[in-house]
Formats: C-alpha cells, sequence, structure tokens
C-alpha cells in the first residue's frame, strides 16, 4: 500500500522565511521605537508626580520656595540649598556639589540636535541621582519667586527650575526625548510648554527644528511623543500622528 506524505519543497520554506523577514523589517523597527517612547513617557509622568509630590512636602515642612535660601539667579548656593530640602523625599543614589560630579561629561542636545549644555561642568546647577536611574539638575531663577514665563498665577511667580534626564547617562541626552524641564513656582510644579506659557511654547519649542524645551507638558499631558513623527500637533486639535510609516530606529539611542 502507497501512502502519499505532503510536505513542503525547500522553494516553498525559502519563500515563506523571505515573506516573514520583509514584514518583520517593516514592523519591527517601528515597534522598538514606540517600545521606547513609551518607556520615557512613563518615566516622565514618574518623575513628575515623585517631584510635584516632594515640593508639596517640603512646602509643608519649610514653607514655599521664597524661603529656601536661593540666593540669587543663577547662584550655585541657592541651587545647592533646593537640592538639599528636596533630595529628602526621594530615594537618591548620589548628591553631586556644584561640578555635577554624578552627571556625564557630555554636551546635551537639542531637539534639532543642536548642542546645548553640558550639566557636569556648568556650576550653576546643583543635582542628584535616583536609584530609579534618573537625573535631577537644579536652577535658581528668581529667589523671591517673581520670575514670569506665562500668564498663570503659577507661571508669573516662577522661583526656579529643574532639569531632569530620565534615563540618567543613556543615550540620546536630548531635549524632548529623554531631557525635560519643569518651573519650581510659588504655587507647585509646572512642566514647560504648558497652554499658559508664553517663553517655551508646544508650538514653537517642541518641533523637529527647534530646541525641544516646550515638550515636557505635551508628554506628562498627551502622554506620546508623536512630536517626534508629525508636525500638525496641537493643544486643541490633532493630539497623535497617523500611522507608522515614519517612525524610524535609531540604534543609537
Amino acid at each position: 500500500m502507497r501512502i502519499n506524505k505532503n510536505a513542503f519543497t525547500l522553494a516553498e520554506v525559502l519563500i515563506t522565511i523571505g515573506i516573514i523577514g520583509i514584514v518583520a523589517a517593516m514592523t519591527i523597527p517601528a515597534l522598538l521605537v514606540q517600545n521606547r517612547e513609551r518607556e520615557n513617557t512613563a518615566k516622565l509622568k514618574k518623575a513628575y508626580s515623585s517631584m510635584a509630590q516632594a515640593i508639596t512636602r517640603a512646602t509643608t515642612d519649610f514653607g514655599t520656595p521664597d524661603f529656601w535660601e536661593l540666593t540669587a539667579k543663577d547662584s550655585d548656593v541657592g541651587a545647592e540649598n533646593i537640592v538639599k530640602i528636596l533630595s529628602p523625599y526621594f530615594n537618591v543614589n548620589k548628591m553631586c556639589s556644584s561640578d555635577l560630579n554624578c552627571w556625564p561629561d557630555t554636551t546635551t542636545k537639542k531637539l534639532n540636535l543642536d548642542t546645548d549644555d553640558n550639566f557636569k561642568t556648568n556650576t550653576k546647577y546643583a543635582a542628584f541621582t535616583t536609584n530609579e536611574g534618573s537625573h535631577y539638575a537644579f536652577n535658581v531663577e528668581n529667589p523671591k519667586c517673581e520670575a514670569v514665563f506665562g500668564t498663570t498665577k503659577a507661571l508669573k511667580n516662577v522661583c526656579a527650575t529643574f532639569t531632569v534626564d530620565v534615563n540618567g547617562s543613556k543615550n540620546p541626552n536630548q531635549f524632548g526625548y529623554d531631557i525635560f524641564r519643569f518651573y519650581i513656582t510659588k504655587y507647585g510644579l509646572q512642566p514647560y510648554g504648558l497652554e499658559k506659557d508664553t517663553s517655551y511654547t508646544f508650538k514653537d519649542n517642541c518641533t523637529k527644528g527647534a530646541d525641544g524645551y516646550g515638550c515636557t507638558a505635551w508628554v506628562v499631558f498627551k502622554a506620546n511623543m508623536d512630536y517626534l513623527h508629525c508636525n500638525d500637533l496641537e493643544w486643541d486639535g490633532k493630539s497623535r500622528c497617523s500611522g507608522l510609516d515614519n517612525l524610524k530606529y535609531n540604534s543609537g539611542l
């Protein structure tokens, strides 16, 4: 009795493998991009929540930031006083003096890839790192909390700013991607790029051709980084890009 056995030919197997390879090449890069952006978004939202709670607790314990001995604009002593007051509310891995010896000795990049600042060597900052791997750097704007950056009560009473690198020393060390900025005001924490922020707006400071300073509020409240992939997003309009065609994976990030 003859038994017929069905099997794939070598040609059919190779064709199938080739199709799988093509599909993988088309989809995996986009998935890697999405996953990395989701990770940074989650880390930023956690940093925002942790710092907001820390400032609330510090205000209860020490008063509003105008009582934190901020000294003067860009004062290294004032920045170190901020660190001394806020760091006890975090799981701090390392404290930094004004030479920021816990930050990498590298120049950060703007969203448009222009060079920005080297936090390690800029003495106007003081900083700490957390056990979660994030780096925080603080800078005094106005010791009386009278600096104006927008039209709301809080943004008319800015005391200091802080910059967070959500993934620490890992690349790309770029604003709008893994580095973000916040205002410390007399009335609590405010992210850069809010609708009422007149100094660093989402429209002008969060496009691929801009510095990236105005991206923070978008990531915190819209929970995405789609501004990296399209230029027509608006606070009161479109909040996500369409499709994944323009998501490109960069293994150097």
